[in-house]
């Protein structure tokens, strides 16, 4: 996705972003929560147990799209555990803001421990299709012409059993086709599970680094609702590190669209695209697998925007706690330089785990500001013993 501020009469512009809380005159706050009176009834099971399982402190996806094609834009939520599974929330803007739980209505029982998703019209009938990955088994719903959707994942060969996390569709070859990237996480399952404690001695979620990444999926789209599996042919299966975000852009506007993966704790890959079909990982090179400080970090959610109105795609991603946040400010050919401390989101971020990022508008001043969810992945010991029965809590944060 591409976000672009106002053209600047300089071509590069100083930065600096800072944490901000919004007022308005009329209501006191800027934004209202309104998902209850709106339809937006959903709440996200991770199936808690006790036993700490790792996929338990993996916040799920959503998506906004025009599922439909009426013009607006839906709500899809990603279910962990539970009966309930996956939504799909009809927008009825006639009704004001409000949304209708269509899931039952469309056929759509999407019922495995979801994590992401990704949406294009896979077959060119103008109507859009829904890709879920899962702790276990992916999902490819295709959307008919009865406004209904079928499963046809194994018929299309884009299955995927593994711990799947994020996934993009691009058009790698220019043909017109949306072909499909999967990031897959790390080799765990409930049978392997071993204990991982915290310093206090509490049962407490395992570092990524305790398991064994699983390999990254690229499938060809052959335009007949089939896809076949390039990852060796394209390069792709050479490196692997543990994914959390992929992000599909043009980073040397050469007209062919790359991919930059964001790897837990390890180093980050920048997959550029060379426009026959192969793809040589550029991170090191380009400046975007590690950190200013030569580290690689536990990066999570990531976007691409030009933040800084020179013409080309600047990268953002989230990270744990005790590291920070970064941005990478891309300087042309391909190559980028750690801008986080310099605009001022590097310090700000250091006590938190971010998870979800969006560059954003917010105050409507031509602007592009982050938002970002935050969620720690180990107890907070001053939670847990004041009796918290969810000791990962953090604030959420806004960046202009």
């Amino acid at each position: 996705m591409s976000i672009r501020p106002p053209e600047l009469l300089e071509a590069r512009v100083a930065w600096f972003c800072i944490a901000v809380s919004f007022a308005s005159p009329a209501s006191g706050e800027m934004f209202v929560d309104v998902a209850a009176e709106s339809g937006l009834e959903f709440r996200h099971d991770n199936g808690m147990t006790g036993e700490r399982h790792f996929f338990e402190i993996m916040g799920p996806g959503s998506g906004l799209f025009d599922a439909d094609g009426d013009g607006d834009l839906d709500a899809y939520l990603i279910q962990g555990a539970g009966e309930q599974g996956d939504r799909l929330f009809r927008n009825d803007p006639d009704r004001g803001p409000h949304f209708t739980d269509v899931t039952d209505e469309v056929g759509l029982t999407a019922h495995g421990y979801g994590m992401g998703l990704a949406v294009s019209d896979i077959d060119g009938d103008g109507l859009t299709d829904i890709y879920v990955t899962n702790f276990g088994a992916n999902q490819l719903w295709q959307r008919r012409l009865d406004d209904t959707y079928a499963d046809i994942t194994i018929d299309a060969g884009a299955g995927d059993d593994r711990w799947s996390t994020s996934a993009a569709f691009v058009d790698i070859d220019m043909d017109g086709l949306p072909d499909l990237f999967v990031g897959n996480y790390v080799d765990f399952s409930l049978a392997s599970s071993k204990p991982c404690y915290s310093a206090a001695g509490v049962i407490d979620y395992c570092s990524p680094l305790s398991f064994d990444p699983e390999p990254n999926r690229l499938l060809r789209n052959l335009g007949n609702g089939h896809f076949v599996d390039i990852t060796i042919s394209s390069g792709i299966a050479a490196a692997y590190y543990g994914a959390l975000g992929v992000i599909a852009t043009d980073v040397d506007m050469d007209g062919f669209v790359d991919l930059y993966v964001a790897n837990d704790g390890r180093p980050n890959l920048l997959w550029r695209n060379q426009g026959d079909g192969h793809f040589i990982d550029d991170g090191l090179f380009s400046g975007t697998a590690v950190n200013g400080d030569g580290a690689a970090e536990a990066s999570m959610g990531i976007h691409a925007a030009d933040f800084d109105g020179d013409g080309d795609e600047d990268l953002f991603m989230t990270h744990i706690d005790g590291e920070t946040n970064t941005l990478f400010r891309n300087e042309g050919e391909g190559l980028f330089t750690d801008d986080s401390f310099d605009t001022g989101i590097g310090l700000p971020s250091r006590g938190l785990t971010g998870f979800g990022v969006a560059w954003l508008d917010i105050d409507n001043d031509s602007w592009l500001d982050l938002l970002i969810a935050n969620g720690a992945v180990y107890i907070d010991e001053e939670q847990f013993r004041a009796g918290d029965p969810l000791p990962l809590r953090q604030r959420n944060q806004l960046l202009r």
